[in-house]
This record gives C-alpha cells, sequence and structure tokens, in this order.
C-alpha cells in the first residue's frame, strides 16, 4: 500500500522513431529516427452530449454520453536531414546517380622489369622517382611488376595535387582525371623510365556537354536545367562560352552556376550561346515535394532525466507540417510536426504505453 503513495515526478526525456507505411498499406517498412526531438507532446478532446433533469427548479446533469473522442499530438524536430526534409515537405528522397561527362584517361604500363633506382615518370608537371628507399615524392621500388603498378597507383591517389585518381590491374595503371570534361585532355603524362610506357603525351577521352543558352549581362545562369533535372546539375568544370572571353564570366563550380558580368563587351542580351562544360561524376540525394499524406507509426522510448521511463507506440498516425521552417535566422531550424493519431484496424487500439 506504502508504494501507491508514492509520487513519480518526470522530467520527460527520450528518442522518437518513425515507420512510415508502404503506400497502399497499413504496414510500416522499418522506423528511421528522427534525430533530436525538443518537444513531444499529446492531446486529448472530447465531445459529450449531456442531459439534464427538469423535474425541479433549477436543472440538474443527471447524464452525459461521449460522443467523439480525438486523439492529437506535436513535436518538434532540429535535425534538419534529407528523409526529414523529405516528411516536411510531404515527398520524397531520391537518390540520383549522375555518371558524369567523360572523363580524361591514360596509362602507365610496367613491362619487362621494375624500375631502375632513380628512374622517374611524369605526371601533369610533376617528376615521380621509383628509388629502393623513398622519400615523400618518391615511390618504393617494389618486386613484381603488379606490385609496383599498385604502388605507383597509390601514390596518384595519395597526392591529389597531380590531378589525377588511379586504379591498378596486373602491370598497367590507369588513370582519370579529377577534372571534369575536356579540361582533363591538358594533364600531362610522360615516362623518362625503360621499362614504363605511357599511352600518350597527355590524357584522352574528356568530353563536355554543350547546350544553348540566351545570355544576358549583369545575371546568374544554371547549368543542366530540364525536364528531368530541373534544379540543374552540380560539381562543374572547364565552362566555356563561344565567343565570349573567359574573363567575361564568373564560375561557380560546385553549384553549377555561372554569372555573366555587367560590363561584359562580348555578350549581347538576349542572344543564344553554346555554353559547354564537363560534369563530375556525383551521387545526390534529392528531397521533391508532392504534397503526399504521410502516414505511420509512431514510436517514443523515453529516457527521462527524472521519473520513471514509459514508451509510447502508436500503431497509426498522420503526420502534417505545421509552422515555418525558418532556412535564414540567428537560432537552430527547427522543424514542427502535428500528429493525428488515428485507429489502425478493428483489433488495434490507438495508444499502447510500455512501463520499463
Amino acid at each position: 500500500m506504502a508504494d501507491d503513495l508514492q509520487n513519480n515526478y518526470v522530467v520527460g526525456r527520450g528518442r522518437l522513431f518513425f515507420g512510415q507505411f508502404k503506400k497502399g498499406t497499413r504496414r510500416s517498412q522499418g522506423q528511421r529516427y528522427f534525430g533530436n526531438t525538443p518537444e513531444l507532446s499529446t492531446t486529448q478532446d472530447e465531445d459529450t452530449l449531456d442531459h439534464y433533469s427538469s423535474e425541479g427548479g433549477v436543472r440538474v446533469k443527471d447524464a452525459s454520453v461521449t460522443l467523439q473522442n480525438d486523439q492529437t499530438g506535436s513535436f518538434s524536430c532540429d535535425n534538419i536531414s534529407m528523409p526529414n526534409l523529405a516528411l516536411w515537405y510531404r515527398g520524397e528522397m531520391i537518390r540520383r546517380i549522375e555518371a558524369g561527362s567523360g572523363a580524361a584517361t591514360g596509362t602507365f604500363t610496367f613491362s619487362t622489369a621494375v624500375p631502375s633506382e632513380g628512374e622517374t615518370v611524369t605526371v601533369n608537371g610533376t617528376p615521380i622517382a621509383f628509388r629502393a628507399a623513398p622519400g615523400p615524392n618518391d615511390v618504393a621500388i617494389a618486386g613484381t611488376l603488379g606490385a609496383q603498378a599498385i604502388a605507383l597507383a597509390n601514390f596518384l591517389n595519395d597526392t591529389p595535387i597531380l590531378g589525377v585518381t588511379a586504379t591498378a590491374a596486373g602491370s598497367v595503371v590507369t588513370m582519370r582525371s579529377t577534372a571534369p570534361g575536356t579540361a582533363g585532355n591538358d594533364v600531362t603524362i610522360t615516362s623518362e623510365a625503360d621499362n614504363v610506357a605511357a599511352s600518350g603525351a597527355t590524357l584522352a577521352g574528356g568530353t563536355d556537354v554543350t547546350e544553348n543558352m540566351a545570355l544576358y549581362r549583369g545575371m546568374w545562369f544554371q547549368l543542366g536545367q530540364n525536364a528531368a533535372t530541373p534544379q540543374g546539375v552540380r560539381n562543374v568544370g572547364s565552362v566555356k562560352i563561344e565567343g565570349v572571353a573567359e574573363a567575361s564570366i564568373v564560375v561557380e563550380e560546385a553549384t553549377g552556376r555561372f554569372y555573366i558580368n555587367s560590363d561584359a563587351e562580348d555578350v549581347a542580351d538576349g542572344v543564344e550561346y553554346a555554353v559547354s562544360y564537363g560534369i563530375s561524376p556525383t551521387v545526390e540525394d534529392i528531397v521533391i515535394a508532392k504534397g503526399e499524406t504521410i502516414e505511420g507509426e509512431l514510436t517514443f522510448l523515453a529516457n527521462n532525466a527524472a521519473g520513471e521511463n514509459k514508451d509510447y507506440h502508436w500503431p497509426y498516425v498522420k503526420l502534417t507540417p505545421d509552422g515555418d521552417l525558418p532556412l535564414k535566422g540567428d537560432d537552430w531550424q527547427t522543424m514542427t510536426f502535428s500528429v493525428e493519431i488515428l485507429k489502425r484496424d478493428a483489433v488495434t487500439e490507438r495508444q499502447y504505453i510500455t512501463a520499463r
């Protein structure tokens, strides 16, 4: 009996998980952790029909029937992840693989024997020496042709300033320019070693994408906009405009945008120009807002600062974004969701609370 008199004072903390239903079903595909949720609350609201006796001078309530019970909730989340943004914008997150434009490549092929002490190959103007006791800018002489190819490929990958990545297969090292498009064709490769052959004087095979754009001075332009990629492409390089000097434009390679200087004398407003550029291979996560209904199951696992932990499970909820998502400001960005707690089926109740 004494236990019944003890108070359970609670300061709530915990983790919130959402399992979005597979389309056309009310079954979760697994639960995703929302991240930090500073606020979480539930609300109940009832509509009743009251009855009053009129047998005396004062009407007295003698019956009350509940006609409707609504359970709702809300929570805020400051983990501004791509999956959470997809829920906020009632859409989906897709992963887009950009193959890129053709990259320039070239090879070094080891034959007959490994290089001798001090022999070199040159990549992008930088000599690389083979030595038995290598220094910081040297490659160790290996015991076999295959091991020598691996050693050189590893050195190239560990030296970004050379502007290439490399793979080794047998006795052949294949290099790929890190600069997208035709810019990679300018990377020089030579061999001064007797048993190492370069595929050419430079890397080769780099190609650009070309699109026609009507240009205006003093304006920014996005590359790669079309029906498949309305947002355009990112990570571009070697942007060239036919008949326009390099000094007339400013390029943001990471965002795939360029600016026409307002004093560019070689650009006529409204005239179409051929714009060519290279695209690096990338993998992009993209949220597409669609206005879809977001339904699933919601689970709260308590880890209270004070008080007993009680876990909450709602088998069927509908999430609705609520309020503002400030994209700029001096505070942490926070998104807020309203939660409508629904009955999933005839045998499943709306809420389950488990004490731990």
